[in-house]
């Protein structure tokens, strides 16, 4: 047999999948879609293969019965390919195939680096060096975006457009006030407004980077950039955050927002990080383990030696350890870079290390995918104890035992003993001798902490877990994250395995605690910072998937992403407010109204849910469901003195709500093609844009029409002086008909 060939298609799950595993440890991905098909290709763990043979054996695979189709449920066809093509059909039955579809999910989500997040993923990470198939024809460039506002004083617009990040042009003779190119990527959306007596520009896009300009000085104040892809690893030390993601760059980041990014990056995916006083260490896809100065972002040294990608990295006492594919654990000295020995005693990758104290002495933790632990004598290498920690491991950590709990091993005199933390398909508490001390929960975890006083494992399905280690009791801690950061109003019971609803920003891949913060990366590449009892503090990262809509108000800059998240940020500086949780899919559309001091922010996204939020608290205001197809625009108004939301949808309806009951004050149903920009005029008038290349105008709250502009391309933008614009530039409205 030479390959696995996996795909997944059906009404409920979006496109087509089809997943290709080779003896040979490659992997290919396909999704195709109805707008187009993207591919990835990885190079897979050693493990994966035996892993599979195994358990497509031992199913019994291809003589399996397949149960009758579902209809809507999803359609796995699966081959082995050797010769000739052996097909098993099912729709998640009760086939024995469970641990071959939990391989095959995960590779899914992996090789995709967390793109097709539709597949389960439960296993540590397998797929590496993931890259986009280059063969494929490059993706849309996008619709342009459009604004209107004012520049130097007077009235204009920005326009983007394929290959330029934005462009101003003056009312109403067009001339260029100016213009910017940072990027390739389309730019998917753009606002102009004014803040802090500037007046300024914000664009956002495919990059996932939010930029805002002075337009009186052409000055960028800020850009809000994050990780292409996960992040794979995160230390914290002395209130600043350094990730390391699967785009090979390690960026800086404190509580709030980014402080940039070391200039020397890796050539494949950070897979380690560990901050040890003023050193950093990072370990690579590329095989190289890199030390770095903290205290001047020099690099130190650049140490190759693996063969194949690291996974683990620790410091300690001088040394520096590492390990990952080649099954070896190498130890340098931290101050000459030299390789002082290679330790080994495991049987596949490691995944994880740990520094510990054994009788006054150095000693070196180690964890893998053959689900072994070994201790070793990291200045000699004499191998201290092993043990199996289940089928397999994915990270350990060291923690003190309390005080008043007896144990089977000790340390030096006047230190805290030490117990040792495995997570991987389980999280479990060892003495030091190999001896199981707890079983804290069965399920899988890809990531372990602790601070001393509590212990916290991350899930690959967004899960946290608390516990206690005091007394040697290990009690389960409640928690009050939500996955936003507007506070919670009460914080839940602890479950019997320290359960924290999963979050809905990707799987945790690492953990770390910073002076009483817990600091989580995911593979969605979201940044978190928790108070890890009372609830999430900050997201320093911007959004994970393409910016789609922004808005600006006075101070506030409001973006909504792919991600399904609402944020918002001070449009001076950047600074990252709130983080909203907003959508189960993509945010389509942003707006916003004040009231008094108060402003309320309105979204929408492509799960056809229309919201309202309160931006100083985050608190969630209202949400309407009765729309069929997703929301494009939206714009708040007055109709008669009354305040109001409309609504502009795909299938050009037009509902226009009252913003304090709900109810519907008119809905507009003469707009063919989708809604794409809405804006009040005088006169209780609206002004509807749609993709069949019109404007239309209707008079409220009886909705008759009282005029129409024909331009002849999709109108991106309306302005309150009869101004609409296309990607091919200005256009006048015909005004409204005398009432």
């Amino acid at each position: 047999m030479s390959h696995v060939r996996y795909r997944l298609t059906g009404t409920s799950f979006p496109g087509t999948v089809d997943l290709t595993v080779s003896a040979d440890g490659r992997a290919r991905l396909e999704h195709a879609r109805a707008s187009g098909v993207r591919a990835w290709t990885a190079e897979l763990d050693p493990a994966v293969w035996p892993w599979l043979l195994d358990a497509l054996r031992a199913s019994g695979f291809p003589d399996v019965a397949a149960p009758a189709s579902v209809p809507g449920s999803t359609l796995r066809e699966l081959s082995m390919i050797d010769g000739s093509v052996l097909f098993g059909w099912h729709d998640g039955g009760e086939l024995g195939l469970e641990p071959a579809l939990r391989i095959l999910d995960a590779l899914v989500h992996q090789v995709s680096d967390g793109a097709v997040r539709e597949t389960a993923n439960e296993l540590p990470r397998l797929a590496h060096r993931s890259a986009p198939d280059p063969t494929l024809p490059p993706p849309d460039p996008g619709s342009p975006a459009a604004a209107f506002g004012t520049v130097g004083g007077r009235p204009s617009y920005a326009l983007s457009r394929p290959g330029r990040t934005f462009a101003l042009y003056g009312l109403p003779y067009e001339e260029e006030l100016g213009a910017a190119t940072v990027t390739d990527a389309p730019t998917r959306a753009i606002a102009l407004g004014t803040a802090g007596g500037r007046e300024i520009v914000a664009t956002g896009g495919d990059d996932l980077v939010i930029r805002v300009w002075d337009t009186g000085t052409g000055q960028q104040l800020h850009a809000a950039a994050s990780h292409d892809g996960p992040v794979l690893a995160v230390a914290a030390a002395g209130g600043l955050i350094y990730t390391g993601g699967a785009d090979g760059v390690l960026r800086v980041w404190d509580a709030a927002g980014s402080l940039g990014s070391l200039a020397d990056r890796h050539e494949g995916a950070i897979n380690a990080v560990c901050a040890h006083d003023s050193l950093l260490v990072t370990g690579s896809d590329d095989g190289m383990v890199r030390l770095t100065d903290l205290s001047n972002g020099r690099t130190l040294h650049s140490l190759p030696g693996h063969a194949g990608w690291v996974n683990a990295v620790a410091a300690d006492a001088g040394l520096v350890a590492s390990a990952g594919a080649d099954q070896l654990i190498r130890i340098w000295d931290a101050g000459t870079g030299q390789e002082l020995r290679a330790l080994e005693g495991h049987e596949a990758s490691v995944t994880g290390l740990a520094f510990l104290t054994l009788s006054g002495r150095p000693a070196l933790a180690s964890c893998a995918l053959d689900g072994r632990v070994t201790i070793h004598d990291p200045r000699t290498g004499t191998l201290l104890a092993e043990w199996r920690s289940g089928d397999w491991a994915a990270d350990i950590i060291t923690t003190s035992k309390p005080p008043t709990t007896t144990g089977l091993a000790t340390t030096g005199a006047g230190a805290a003993p030490e117990w040792l933390v495995t997570a991987g398909d389980g999280v479990r508490v060892w003495a030091v001798d190999g001896t199981l001390l707890r079983e804290l929960t069965d399920a899988v975890a890809d990531a372990v902490a602790t601070d001393g006083t509590l212990l916290t494992a991350g899930s690959p399905d967004g899960a946290l877990r608390f516990w206690r280690p005091a007394d040697g009791d290990f009690r389960p801690v409640a928690s009050a994250d939500d996955g936003t950061t507007a506070p919670s109003d009460s914080i839940p019971a602890a479950p019997a395995d320290g359960l924290t609803a999963p979050f809905t920003d990707g799987g945790i891949t690492s953990l770390d605690f910073d002076d009483g913060s817990l600091v989580c990366g995911t593979d969605s590449g979201t940044v978190r910072v928790h108070d890890p009892v009372g609830g999430v503090v900050a997201v320093p990262t911007p959004h994970t998937g393409q910016v789609l809509a922004l808005a600006l108000d006075g101070d506030l800059l409001v973006s909504g992403g792919m991600d399904g998240t609402v944020r918002t940020w001070d449009a001076i500086s950047g600074r990252p407010l709130r983080r909203l949780a907003a959508h189960t899919a993509g945010v389509t559309c942003v707006a916003t109204s004040r009231s008094g001091d108060r402003v309320v922010i309105a979204s929408s996204g492509y799960d056809r849910v229309v919201r309202t939020w309160d931006a100083a608290t985050g608190r969630p205001l209202s949400a309407v469901y009765g729309h069929s197809l997703p929301v494009y625009a939206l714009v708040f108004g007055t109709v008669g003195g009354r305040a109001v939301l409309a609504a502009g949808s795909y299938d050009g309806l037009v509902p226009v709500r009252d913003t304090e009951t709900g109810e519907d004050v008119v809905v507009l149903g003469g707009n063919p093609g989708t809604v794409r920009c809405l804006r009040f005029l005088d006169g209780d008038v609206l002004a509807v844009g749609s993709d069949d290349g019109t404007v239309r105008l209707w008079r409220l709250p009886d909705g008759e029409q009282v005029g129409e502009t024909r331009l002849g391309d999709v109108p991106l933008a309306l302005s309150g002086d009869l101004y609409a614009v296309t990607q091919n530039g200005l256009s006048r409205l015909t005004p409204p008909a005398p009432q």
